[in-house]
């Protein structure tokens, strides 16, 4: 008697689920950390031999030209300036693995902890612009798309105007109006001679708010535009699709259309918009911050400059530039999850 032995068939899980699945994400994740720790080694080095690059003698910053030679060596000494090149570098990555970022020329601290105050007054700025200039932007944009063609058209002026406009002399003209013109805003710092205090509790000071009014106000505004114009565009092409066609055609409410369903397929192009804007917030809060007078990262960098604190200024640009890494990592990762089209190119 002949016995069947075809080997019993096995039904393959469905195509959506696996290609759904946790493992094409996580090698995504793995794919992007490598890149970003390659990345991290090639800037290092780079870092290091950008600014001693810079024409002129690092030590001229420390020692100074009418000081005694035996203290100027013993200053040179302190710093590692005596050390040939290589062995700078060998100290400085050995130094740069424990979090320790060298001593400011200028304050005579470690870098660190200057950098984290500043780093915490530049948060409470950018922050807080970032997220309202994508939330309003994001809405502004929608109803631009949705509505007619007089507030449409406003829109965009508006968005071209801002943009084209220098944040340098919008952030002058503003402060000369309503800081020292009328006198609705202080023009200078962060808080009043007097006030502040410890803590995180000293951002939420009126004061504090009162200062913060204005630069948050210009910095909104020049972020703004990228979103808005983004979201008016991609907001016109998604409500051309078929699907917005179907919802009408079921009879669907017009507003849980267009912004329950639209908006959000409309959105998810603002959100690759995102390593873009991080260059702008830094072009931005330099300028904001100086004009300002705030207290944060960007100021550090023109105060480091003009007194050649090359140590902060490495210590700034190392910050910086590992910022717009892990920021443009993550929102990679995060367009991955909400696009599986793009963890399994």
């Amino acid at each position: 008697m002949a016995t069947d032995t075809t080997p019993p068939v096995t039904a393959d899980p469905p195509a959506p689920e696996r290609r759904r699945g946790g493992r094409p994400l996580a090698r995504f994740l793995l794919s992007r950390l490598l890149q970003m720790m390659v990345t991290l080694a090639v800037l290092v080095p780079l870092t290091f031999l950008l600014f001693r690059a810079v024409p002129g003698d690092p030590a001229a910053a420390v020692v100074g030209p009418d000081m005694d030679p035996a203290v100027a060596d013993q200053l040179r000494e302190r710093y590692g300036l005596d050390q040939p090149l290589p062995q700078q570098f060998l100290s400085y990555c050995l130094a740069l693995l424990q979090g320790d970022l060298g001593t400011s020329f200028q304050y005579k601290v470690p870098v660190v902890d200057v950098l984290g105050d500043r780093l915490v007054n530049s948060a409470v700025l950018v922050v807080p612009a970032v997220l309202l200039a994508v939330a309003i932007g994001i809405g502004l944009g929608a109803f631009a798309a949705t509505s007619g063609r007089r507030f449409d058209e406003g829109v965009r002026t508006s968005a071209f105007v801002i943009k084209a406009s220098p944040i340098f002399w919008v952030s002058t003209l503003a402060l000369t109006l309503f800081g020292l013109t009328l006198g609705w805003v202080p023009s200078l710092g962060m808080f009043s001679p007097g006030e502040g205090g410890d803590g995180l509790t000293r951002f939420l000071s009126l004061d504090f708010l009162h200062h913060l009014a204005l630069p948050l106000t210009i910095l909104v505004l020049y972020y703004l535009v990228e979103p808005t114009l983004t979201m008016r565009t991609s907001m016109k092409e998604v409500l051309d699709q078929e699907f917005i066609e179907l919802g009408r055609a079921q009879g669907l409410p017009r507003r849980r259309i267009v912004y329950r369903h639209g908006a959000r397929n409309a959105a998810l192009p603002v959100v690759t918009l995102a390593p873009a804007l991080v260059d702008n917030i830094i072009g931005g809060q330099v300028i904001v911050e100086t004009v300002f007078s705030w207290p944060g990262m960007g100021r550090g960098v023109v105060e480091a400059v003009n007194n050649y604190d090359y140590p902060m200024m490495q210590g700034i640009f190392l910050l910086t530039a590992v910022t717009v890494i892990v920021v443009n990592a993550v929102i990679d990762v995060a367009y991955a999850y909400l696009d599986p089209r793009v963890r399994l190119a």
